[in-house]
């Protein structure tokens, strides 16, 4: 299900009874997106239950955990879920893997959008998700059945747990805050936002693939933000113009003024490294945002050669493209690790962006600029797209890559699911089948490590002249 620009993204939470943990999710999420600015026409929060009866109060437990967290208890009824319900939602939310098989098993619909709360705390901690949020479901789907993830804090139903119910609603709570940072970075910028402005010394500006989005660094340690943001983003910080768009982010000490600032739409927190890792995706989103229909723009890592013919790497977010641009990338230019777009003519507008590395210490990744990688620079001419091959990290894979070509139609379906507002793109699977052809067709490669790619680019890049 694709979700247009301007259209409010829609999140359901559903338990068996839309009395107890549904209804104190729904109210917390709520409660942290509206604290950072992000209201319902943006993204729309509601809760259902599996087998609820309509108009049932919530449970005192529920009603003692929201308003313990800082949220509204008011003018709540329950409901029970519905096919019109789930028809109208893009993402669910449950407590548990049997609540989310049973959800799938009276809903099929809701299959492939549905996930628990420690999927997506999971998942988003290891994902590098820098893309709109109405493609976050399809992501989240493909890396949920693709990995193992741990099944230790399951949510069960409050009345089965006596004295441990409210350590799950403590859980309901962090979980709810932490997607709320992550969908503040991801969500279309409002209507009414704030004008790009004036640029000052508090202002970077990013060229990304040719929009360029001022970011304004605020609070208390603006100046070391700044600083460090220039150091991440060294090779895509634009020389001068107006900004296209614009992102303000503040680290700032004081828990007051992030809040404060929050309510307006800043991404504000108490940290560099963390403002850095959600200042990524909100940089990454402003820009697709500007290109919508305009640009062909694929979930991809893009190396150059020094012609500058570029090679593009097609995969789902998480599945080894940062790695393999990093790898690569210590020998071919380093086009992008995540977003490539592709204007008319196969012109390729670059954007280096900064890497993202989960050290496992932290619970945001830490972000490396090409420069502190030692990554190739990009030849000082244009750059031309000249392959594209979808690629797939398989440990069965011997230390020679297993290449194959794909046929058009069986290509194009995968290809599609790869690219942002693919609903946008005029005349959609045709603009992509030309783009196909004019490389010479697509290919596959399933390799076991990033390095064993290194021997294929010679012949990938001769193939295609």
């Amino acid at each position: 299900m694709a979700v247009e620009p301007g259209v409010a993204f829609r999140v359901l939470l559903v338990d068996a009874t839309n009395t107890g943990r549904s209804v104190a999710g729904e109210r917390l999420l709520r409660k942290h997106l509206w604290a950072r600015g992000v209201g319902r026409d943006r993204v729309r929060v509601t809760s259902a239950g599996l087998n609820a009866d309509d108009g049932a109060a919530m449970q005192d437990l529920a009603r003692e955990v929201i308003e313990r967290h800082g949220g509204s208890a008011q003018g709540f009824t329950a409901r029970s879920l519905g096919e019109a319900m789930v028809e109208a939602t893009d993402l669910f939310v449950v407590g548990t893997g049997d609540e989310r098989e049973e959800l799938a098993h009276r809903h099929p619909r809701a299959r492939g959008r549905s996930f628990t709360w420690r999927e997506l705390a999971d998942l988003y901690r290891e994902l590098d998700v820098a893309a709109p949020l109405c493609e976050h479901p399809a992501i989240l789907e493909h890396a949920r059945t693709t990995r193992e993830l741990p099944d230790d804090w399951d949510l069960p139903a409050w009345e089965l747990l006596d004295e441990r119910a409210h350590a799950v609603g403590d859980r309901i709570a962090a979980a709810a805050l932490a997607l709320a940072d992550v969908w503040a970075a991801a969500v279309p910028a409002p209507a009414s936002g704030v004008a790009v402005g004036s640029v000052d010394e508090a202002t970077c500006l990013v060229d990304a693939f040719g929009v360029t989005v001022a970011v304004h660094c605020a609070g208390e340690e603006r100046e070391q933000l700044a600083a460090a943001g220039r150091r991440a983003w060294g090779r895509s910080l634009a020389a001068g113009g107006d900004p296209d768009a614009r992102v303000d982010v503040m680290v700032d000490p004081d828990p007051e003024v992030l809040a404060e600032a929050r309510t307006r739409g800043v991404l504000a927190y108490p940290d560099v490294d963390r403002a850095l890792h959600y200042l990524s995706s909100a940089v990454t989103v402003r820009a697709i945002e500007q290109r919508v229909g305009s640009l062909v723009m694929l979930h991809a890592a893009g190396l150059a050669s020094p012609d500058g013919d570029v090679v593009g790497f097609v995969a789902p977010s998480g599945t080894g493209k940062t790695t393999l641009a990093r790898t690569l990338g210590a020998h071919y230019g380093y086009v992008t690790d995540e977003t490539l777009a592709i204007d008319v003519g196969r012109t390729v507008r670059p954007y280096p962006k900064p890497l993202s590395v989960l050290d496992g210490t932290n619970p945001t990744k830490e972000q490396w600029g090409p420069e502190s990688l030692d990554l190739v620079p990009l030849p000082s001419g244009p750059l031309r797209l000249v392959r594209l091959a979808l690629v797939e990290r398989d440990a069965s894979v011997g230390e020679v890559p297993v290449v194959e070509d794909l046929p058009l139609l069986h290509g194009l379906a995968h290809l599609a699911e790869q690219v942002s507002y693919l609903s946008r793109l005029p005349q959609k699977l045709h603009t992509l089948a030309d783009l196909v052809e004019s490389v010479g067709g697509l290919v596959r490669i399933r390799y076991r490590e990033a390095r064993d790619l290194l021997p294929l680019m010679p012949s990938l890049l001769e193939e295609a002249r």
